[in-house]
């Protein structure tokens, strides 16, 4: 039995063996370096890129990054027992790898770009304290055991400070972007109600007779002396002012906090002046902020304290390079280990320049400098350090696509379907090729900008609430009502996902009747983006494509972000639906859906009639039934709607609605969420309604009020 251990324990040929031994602790300090690269490279892109593939990239060097640091740092630990000579001599060959651990201590303190992958890992800041004391113990321990009093050790100490700063600023930053403390850092809302009542109340005491009213008071920014001047060095100035005007606003919000009457009347009075393409501008410079304060190290970056950090940290590691590059004993250390050191402190170097570039280039800087009215170096910094072709990405300006029919008709299917079935994943693999978001969105954006500013001037005009079960509650059936469309109420009263489901085929279905290629409709876009039709068949397909954008979001919404939608939503059975949509047109058709088009499709769905669905099912009634259902009532919505163009009116105001609805009932925190994804659209959409007045989160009596007390 030992034999034959032994001869398993030599697969490996000893020639192999030395050599991992050799190279496990440089390849693991190479493979440590590369995700510092990673990270610093796409860690800040993700806010402004969607898709998989930066995703899962950002998330395994996230996740490779610390353990890498970690079991490199413990080699190192564990090897200092075997390097002594007879003289009990630190080996020279083995004096420079323990010069490694405070660089990988820098690793651990993260780059400036993400410090968090999601706002689970913010609350993760109590483990990461315990590996700050652990990780600075063992360094220090590293580095007395090889003490050698020569130059090299005092490098050692020198790197060791700056790394350890970095690493305590990096656990500092999660504690301050976790939950509670995010939530705790921000102010509650102050009141002089309760001092003016108590005014009253003595006033009464002393025999006055007291009339009160109230004076509101709402405070609305004047920004543009500050931003006229600055506007030819910095592109939107007035937007980033505004933006930072309510940016406490904003953070309330996104903390699920009640705002007192005032930000709402403050909030509503600036974005009333406003243009679609400014209030645009003034949400995404928001939701960038927003972004900075919870995934990046921005509230320890933009402080006194924060940039001598870096300016103290880069000076470090020049001096320590320089040092390094002149030190004699160099003949005694392996030349592969030398110039090993030598990569880690350049890109160390390098890394540390590229955050401070990034702090010059932020938002934040240039908020400073217009405020301190300090353009001319804002001209600097702008003409210097940014590339003239570059321009500012603050999301990914893209909207997720998802299409039943188009999926129902897919023609390839998933190869070895029965083992990522057991593996759980099948359905995620089926669906993402199909997920395929619309890039030009800047049209979309504006017509729902300004069908919210309608909503609100609606709600003004006819003195209601701004009640969001009123205004959206309805799912549709505000906009019914007010077309005079009350056959269609059953559409909008069914369950959430059963009503998207509904109206998104239905909605498909009249896209492709009488249908116009894309390439067909003239519609240019102007400077802001908004696309103008250019004859008559261009207008009425631009309305459908709307539509058909808005039907696919929503759809979208349902199967990849359920979790958005209100609660209850999203546990329907998706795979049921597509797969009988699918059988359905192949039975009416009798080809296969290889073969079938999506305009053929759509006909066959437009000439179904009612009993013709009631027989639907036959053997296996009871688990088609849910699929069936939807099929036959979105083409009984489809025949309802009829043929004119006026039913794309409908269609849009009703998609909307639903998109207001889930808007409304989405929390903060989630929406929070889909920021490290490149954004999302129904982000944007609930910020909009917020800033226009129309959300719940305003519960508080007007704190700005004023009760004068006139005395008789």
């Amino acid at each position: 039995m030992f034999i034959k251990k032994r001869r398993m324990m030599e697969v490996f040929p000893h020639r192999w063996r030395n050599l991992w031994t050799e190279w496990q602790l440089r390849g693991l300090i190479l493979l440590s370096l590369t995700t510092q690269i990673v990270l610093v490279v796409l860690g800040n892109r993700r806010k402004y890129i969607a898709g998989p593939w930066i995703g899962f990239t950002v998330w395994s060097a996230y996740l490779l990054a610390d353990s890498i640091a970690l079991m490199a740092a413990g080699i190192i630990s564990n090897e200092l027992g075997d390097v002594y000579d007879a003289n009990g001599l630190l080996d020279a060959k083995y004096e420079l790898i323990t010069f490694w651990a405070p660089l990988l201590l820098l690793h651990l303190g993260g780059t400036d770009t993400i410090t968090a992958y999601s706002l689970e890992d913010n609350e993760l800041w109590k483990r990461h304290s315990l590996g700050v004391v652990i990780q600075a113990i063992a360094t220090l321990y590293i580095w007395l055991t090889a003490w050698t009093s020569t130059r090299l050790s005092l490098l050692f100490i020198s790197m060791f400070f700056v790394g350890l700063v970095k690493y305590c600023e990096r656990v500092w930053v999660l504690y301050l972007s976790s939950e509670k403390t995010f939530r705790d850092s921000i102010p509650d809302i102050p009141t002089n109600e309760s001092n003016i009542m108590e005014n009253c109340k003595l006033k009464q005491l002393e025999g006055f007779h007291l009339t009160t009213h109230q004076v509101l008071e709402v405070k609305v920014l004047d920004l543009s002396a500050n931003s006229s001047s600055s506007n030819e060095y910095v592109p939107h100035a007035h937007e980033l002012l505004t933006a930072y005007s309510l940016l406490e606003m904003v953070k309330r919000i996104f903390a699920d906090l009640i705002l007192g009457f005032q930000d709402r009347d403050a909030s509503r009075e600036i974005f009333k002046r406003l243009s679609s393409p400014e209030g645009l501008k003034i949400i995404e410079i928001e939701l960038g902020l927003i972004y900075d304060l919870l995934y990046t190290k921005a509230k320890a970056i933009y402080s006194p304290w924060g940039i001598a950090r870096r300016i103290i940290g880069i000076f470090v590691i020049l001096i320590v390079l320089l040092l390094f590059s002149t030190l004699k004993e160099k003949h005694h250390h392996s030349m592969i280990d030398i110039i090993i050191t030598l990569v880690l402190l350049v890109v160390a170097l390098l890394l540390e320049l590229c955050a401070f570039r990034e702090l010059l280039l932020s938002d934040q800087t240039a908020h400073w400098l217009i405020k301190h009215k300090k353009t001319t170096l804002l001209q600097v910094i702008n003409r210097t350090l940014r590339p003239q072709c570059q321009k500012k990405r603050r999301w990914s300006n893209s909207v997720g696509q998802f299409s039943l029919l188009n999926f129902s008709l897919r023609k390839t299917p998933l190869p070895y379907f029965e083992i990522l079935k057991m593996l759980r994943i099948d359905e995620m693999l089926e669906i993402q090729p199909y997920d395929i978001p619309e890039l030009n969105i800047e049209d979309v954006k504006f017509f729902i900008f300004e069908e919210i500013r309608n909503v609100r001037n609606w709600v003004e005009m006819n003195s209601s609430g701004t009640d969001l079960k009123v205004l959206y509650g309805r799912r549709g059936g505000r906009t019914l009502e007010s077309y005079n469309r009350g056959d269609l109420d059953w559409s909008v009263e069914l369950e959430f996902d059963q009503s998207i489901l509904i109206w998104h085929l239905a909605t498909e279905i009249c896209y492709f009747q009488d249908y116009i290629p894309p390439n067909e409709i003239s519609a240019p876009a102007n400077h802001h983006g908004e696309r103008e039709p250019q004859n008559e068949r261009s207008r009425i397909g631009l309305d459908r494509q709307r539509c058909n954008h808005l039907s696919q979001y929503m759809l979208y919404l349902l199967v990849r972000r359920p979790n958005m939608l209100p609660i209850g939503m999203g546990h329907i059975k998706y795979r049921d639906i597509y797969s009988e949509v699918g059988a359905f047109i192949e039975d009416h058709t009798g080809k296969s859906v290889k073969d079938i088009t999506q305009v053929e499709a759509s006909e066959t769905l437009s000439k179904v009639k009612p009993e013709v669905m009631l027989t639907v099912g036959g053997k296996d009634r009871s688990r088609r039934y849910r699929s069936n259902y939807v099929i036959f009532n979105a083409c009984k919505l489809a025949s309802a709607l009829g043929k004119g163009e006026g039913k794309w009116q409908i269609i849009k105001r009703v998609w909307l609605e639903m998109l207001g609805h889930a808007a409304g009932q989405c929390r903060g925190r989630h929406l929070a969420q889909q920021l490290r994804r490149g954004g999302e659209l129904l982000t944007h959409v609930w910020l909009i309604m917020a800033h226009f007045g129309l959300t719940d989160h305003f519960q508080i009596p007007r704190s700005r009020a004023i009760a004068e007390a006139i005395v008789r």
